[in-house]
């Protein structure tokens, strides 16, 4: 395998050791930082693979964003507190059928797993075991969508949908808009979204004419919509290439979201929250969900405790204005999304956090002990014994609090805490 690999006749991507070594050249690894980084490398399940495009804009940042940058591909140098787990989100897990590509986890939403490649590998990325998962598939990019069709024609509830991936901008432009406008014919469908990390690895992407005139065509239909979430995690990755694709989209008419990762090493830090909110606002793009890091199998370093995710992002509000501090602190899950609410009796020695259902699945995709407990009300509040010395994500809580929960094997436990 070539280990500098042609995109689009245009972008080199860095991947495996000897891209590893390449890429280390350009952004100037040191020898003590190349064995070190190397070594934490082959402890993760991600493999190595960025763009070239990513690799100059680190090799140009100014510390610290350098290293936050780094951060991004490459694992750090940190203490793992707890054990990771595959898929912490349950994809793949609900996944099992002829059509594992399809997700209806939520009424008004179908996620359409489209694609499995990405342009540059997230080291702390959840998707380190789903994204392999759909290789085992047959079905082409037609097929997928003339499967969620038939979905759609008979759940009349779904309104929009959401692919995923991989990343669905590593896409071919001339596939990417034949997907979405066969979805959008559909009457049901308002509007289509995917979440995409390509405007910080290769903006120039969201520069195509064909794609920028079929959007500005979309959007100005009523009732159609298309929506980009843009997973860009810090403010440094906001490049005069991705400032120039954003102004782009603004003006297609497009609606682009922020839902970045708090993760040790790239925002565990008020500037950065703060810098990265401005950035957000300063280039129409609307604060949308910030996710604390899932438990991911090989990474834990990147994990924060979730009373400091909470404090961190009130710190960065109580800097921001109303409009720039919007968007929704969440700790995702299998068992849908969590809104972390706030703590008793505060924030820094909680005893107790409250959360928020803010998005609660079927009750199939719930345990059956979880659903009697807290019958299904999608705003329900939960009031849960916290320690805060070893609560990194969902299933540090409910174990803690005698809920079902999954171990760092991915196995259902009913604990009896």
């Amino acid at each position: 395998m070539q280990v500098v690999h042609r995109v689009f006749q245009h972008m080199r991507i860095y991947r495996g050791l000897e891209g590893f070594h390449l890429f280390a050249n350009v952004v100037g690894l040191n020898a003590e930082e190349r064995a070190q980084r190397l070594a934490l490398l082959r402890e993760s399940h991600m493999p190595f693979m960025v763009t070239e495009f990513y690799a100059n804009l680190i090799a140009t940042a100014a510390q610290p964003d350098r290293d936050r940058l780094l951060n991004i591909v490459l694992p750090f140098r940190g203490l793992r507190h707890f054990s990771g787990r595959f898929d912490p989100y349950g994809n793949v897990k609900y996944r099992r059928d002829s059509m594992h590509f399809l997700q209806h986890k939520y009424a008004p939403t179908l996620l359409v797993h489209m694609y499995d490649f990405c342009i540059s590998n997230c080291q702390f990325c959840y998707k380190v075991n789903e994204i392999r998962h759909e290789k085992q598939s047959g079905f082409g990019f037609s097929a997928k969508i003339d499967a969620a069709l038939s979905y759609i024609d008979g759940h009349p509830e779904i309104n929009n949908v959401l692919y995923s991936g991989g990343d669905p901008a590593a896409m071919e432009v001339c596939r990417l808009i034949e997907c979405m406008a066969r979805l959008l014919v559909h009457p049901s469908i308002r509007t289509v979204r995917f979440a995409t990390k390509v405007l910080a690895y290769n903006p120039g992407y969201f520069l195509d004419a064909d794609l920028l005139a079929f959007l500005t065509r979309t959007n100005q239909q009523p009732g159609k919509h298309i929506t980009i979430i843009a997973q860009l995690n810090h403010p440094a990755e906001m490049s005069a290439d991705s400032r120039r694709a954003l102004a782009a989209l603004a003006h297609a008419g497009v609606q682009v979201r922020g839902q970045p990762t708090l993760a040790a090493g790239i925002n565990d830090d008020e500037d950065v929250l703060v810098r990265l909110h401005q950035e957000y606002i300063d280039h129409q793009i609307i604060p949308y969900y910030f996710t604390v890091f899932m438990p991911v199998r090989g990474v834990e370093q990147y994990g924060i405790r979730l009373h400091h995710a909470y404090a961190m992002m009130g710190h960065a509000h109580a800097r921001l204005n109303g409009l720039e501090k919007k968007g929704v602190l969440l700790a995702s899950h299998d068992f849908g999304k969590f809104e972390i609410c706030g703590f008793l009796p505060d924030t820094w020695m909680p005893r107790e956090i409250v959360l928020r259902w803010h998005e609660r699945p079927f009750d199939s995709f719930l345990p059956r002990p979880l659903v009697e407990r807290y019958p299904r009300d999608h705003q329900a509040l939960l009031l849960l014994k916290y320690d805060l010395e070893r609560t990194y994500c969902i299933d540090h809580l409910f174990e803690q609090n005698g809920l079902p929960f999954f171990d760092s094997e991915g196995n259902l436990r009913f604990s009896s805490a």
